[in-house]
């Protein structure tokens, strides 16, 4: 479950359905002495930051970086080059027809940009890239002026790829892999295509919930073999995706796995593409168990897989022999709450590899053999590891980002693999956002405070003061006069507990008067805090709007937030909603106690788990709030993904408890506040079922609500017209119910 806007954001007994009111979107941000913007301002493409790199790729040996950049006036987007060294860039490719923009499917441009599923990719020697265009893989040489078509046709094929070597590649289409010559002889499939399969593609909640897009890797160095992953979905629930502006409409039926139903059986293939057979290793996935990593030891015929077991509480590690398929346990990790599947196991040429753990209830690094025994822990403190960003195995260091100064920065960090005190890379206070080439020797930083929009950058990791190239300037908004958030801390629910908040005031604000506010919240475990001292988006210029319009603009974290400790996190298990609740109602106790908050006038809102919060807090907490805003909201975690909820709430069959109290739709008859629905009709994430079994168990109870339907709309509620839509009528909302304008 994605935190959108960080990221890819009834009463009486008469029962009335009201629509969301239109909008414009001309709700005008007013500026003192300065420029104005709109909301279609905010949402349109390319904002008002304009256009920003994206689908970054480095070339395997950390020479070359590249990009798509989109330009004015065109819908298409240049690839560009940048030769790390010299900082020197060209455009490779012009006006790229590149995915998602060359797909005309709405909801299918939507997953690969959602899912980072991109068609081009980096030769294997670094030389030139590859990329799909007009139903060919075309390859495009560094300094060369021309390209030439590569392969069979591959015409409604996806994640094509070269192999290691240059001889072979392999593609996707329709649910199954295929591999084929560079000369155009037609491709063979790794595996016989059956009905009900995905092979060497990963399904919908692997990517969703595991983070896992590829489903299938070649062997280094010559390309010899492929892993590949293979689902069968046959047990697994259908869940009907209706495009009801067709005619007739459309039907897309999509594999669901719903909690302690039956979750796809998924095993490892490994193909000798040289002998064309394909080996089915005897891995010990259990019973709806996961393969939640695989891949390849570094220039070896030996390939790794990482085994969760269904509960998400332990994880192994196993070393499979590509010729003969043997399998021998390698390492293993276990947890009584979870097991964060954050990172993947980074091998190191010597056969140690990297591999991030809770044991002492931080998630830090560890350090393990080549036989698997664990050598030593490199971090330590209580701080979280959130990623490791490269290795230089030259210089015997590692790369990792961490928060710092709580949740508000995002700094990176280096440390030896011999061990010692890990040290600051970036120095610069706010969130680096990090791209390194995996030999460690440089970094894509994307670099941005509250208030401020990102300037990128590209630096070498043994001289991060100097900047090899400016990939991206910070965007000019000055003469919009945006203006920070104040940062602070304050009671938690827990008995001396400090939370991290951040606080909008309104230009001109006076303490004398009293203020509506407006409370923005996630609530939900492994996403980024909402509060952080970087560039929050669209979000942030929608919070300087309500600002402009008199609202305060206020959001607090939870205990579930990734800055906290794994063993504070836990409190949620098998109890989602309670704990949540508590550090949101706490925020809205200090907030009434400031005499410049008017303690009648808050109101809540959230997105997709927020979404879920805020119809939550209305619900079993009604006093606290006036109104609140639940947008794409699950309602009952029965409806959704089984990986996600099982993880933190177990199945209903071993929880139903916690599933009963963490259900919005059994505590309709709650509800005595204003809450306006809003959710797309074709959301594969969380289903457009949500909002249907709440509004009709309002209904039942005799609520009255307010429902903003968006047709044909995913998970997002992409788009500028669908976007300006929903926020005008999210302004109109809380004006209508907090009757800000006048501050006093």
């Amino acid at each position: 479950m994605s935190n959108n806007r960080r990221k890819g954001y009834g009463f009486a007994a008469v029962v009335i359905v009201v629509l969301a009111m239109g909008g414009s979107g001309n709700a005008v941000a007013s500026t003192p002495g300065g420029d104005n913007y709109t909301i279609r301002e905010i949402f349109a493409h390319p904002g008002l930051t304009g256009h920003s790199p994206r689908l970054v790729k480095w070339s395997r040996d950390g020479g070359y970086l590249s990009y798509l950049l989109g330009q004015d006036g065109s819908r298409w987007q240049n690839l560009y080059v940048i030769d790390a060294a010299t900082g020197k860039r060209h455009v490779l490719v012009k006006h790229a027809a590149l995915a998602p923009s060359a797909i005309t499917n709405a909801h299918a441009r939507e997953v690969v940009a959602r899912y980072h599923i991109g068609s081009y990719g980096w030769l294997p020697s670094g030389k030139g890239i590859y990329l799909l265009q007009g139903g060919r893989l075309r390859i495009y040489p560094l300094g060369a002026k021309s390209s030439h078509a590569v392969g069979p046709s591959l015409k409604g094929a996806m994640q094509p790829s070269i192999a290691p070597g240059g001889k072979r590649m392999a593609w996707v289409s329709r649910h199954s892999l295929y591999y084929a010559p560079l000369d155009g002889t037609r491709g063979t499939a790794v595996a016989a295509p059956r009905h009900d399969t995905y092979t060497g593609e990963t399904d919908w909640v692997y990517r969703e919930e595991l983070n896992l897009s590829d489903g299938y890797a070649w062997s280094r160095p010559d390309g010899h073999y492929l892993a590949f992953l293979q689902f069968d979905e046959r047990k697994v629930d259908r869940f009907p995706l209706v495009n009801n502006l067709e005619t007739p409409p459309r039907l897309d039926l999509q594999y669901y796995p719903h909690p302690g139903r039956p979750n796809p059986v998924v095993r490892l293939g490994i193909r000798d593409v040289e002998k064309g057979h394909t080996l089915w290793p005897k891995l010990p996935v259990p019973p709806g168990g996961y393969i939640a990593r695989f891949g390849w030891l570094p220039d070896s015929t030996t390939a790794y897989a990482e085994i969760l077991n269904r509960p998400q509480t332990k994880a192994t590690l196993y070393e499979i022999d590509a010729a003969t398929g043997q399998v021998r346990s390698l390492a293993q990790k276990s947890d009584p709450w979870w097991v964060d599947v954050d990172d993947t196991p980074r091998f190191l040429a010597d056969g140690r590899f990297l591999w991030t753990g809770n044991a002492d209830g931080w998630h830090h690094l560890y350090l393990y053999g080549a036989g698997g025994k664990r050598l030593r822990r490199l971090t330590g403190g209580d701080y979280n590891v959130l990623a490791v960003t490269g290795v230089d195995a030259t210089r015997g260091i590692v790369y990792f980002t961490r928060y710092t100064h709580g949740p508000l920065d995002t700094e990176l960090y280096s440390v030896p693999l011999a061990g010692g005190k890990p040290s600051a890379v970036t120095q610069s206070r706010g969130v680096h956002d990090i791209s390194m080439s995996r030999d460690g020797g440089y970094y894509l930083d994307t670099h941005s405070r509250a208030g401020t929009p990102p300037r990128i950058t590209l630096r070498r990791t043994d001289e991060p003061s100097s900047t090899v190239a400016v990939i991206k300037p910070r965007s000019d908004l000055g003469r919009y006069h945006l203006r920070p958030p104040r940062f602070v801390t304050i009671p938690g629910a827990v008995s001396g507990s400090k939370l991290y908040a951040e606080l909008y005031l309104p230009a001109g604000f006076d303490p004398s008067k009293r203020y509506p506010v407006i409370m923005y919240q996630y609530g939900g475990p492994d996403v980024p805090p909402v509060v952080r001292d970087g560039w929050g988006g669209t979000g942030y210029l929608f919070d300087e709007l309500l600002n402009r319009h008199g609202f305060v603009v206020f959001a607090v974290d939870n205990h579930a937030a990734t800055y906290f400790s794994h063993k504070a996190q836990t409190s949620i298990k098998h109890r989602f909603g309670p704990e949540e609740l508590r550090d949101q109602v706490a925020g809205a106790k200090w907030l009434k106690k400031q005499s410049w908050v008017d303690p009648g006038r808050i109101g809540l809102w959230g997105w997709s788990f927020g979404g879920y919060m805020t119809a939550y807090a209305l619900t079993h907490a009604p006093k606290v709030w006036r109104a609140g805003i639940a947008v794409a909201p699950v309602t009952r975690w029965r409806y959704y993904d089984s990986i996600y909820t099982e993880r933190y709430m177990g199945t209903p069959k071993e929880n139903p408890s916690g599933y009963r109290k963490g259900s919005v739709v059994a505590a309709a008859a709650r509800l005595e506040r204003p809450l306006l629905i809003a959710a797309g009709t074709f959301d594969d994430n969380v289903h457009w079922q949500n909002t249907l079994a709440f509004i009709q168990a309002l209904i039942k109870a005799g609520k009255h609500y307010d429902l903003a339907v968006y047709p044909k709309k995913s998970h997002g509620i992409s788009g500028t017209d669908d976007r300006t839509q929903l926020f005008s009528t999210m302004l109109r909302f809380w004006e209508r119910h907090l009757e800000a304008g006048s501050g006093g």
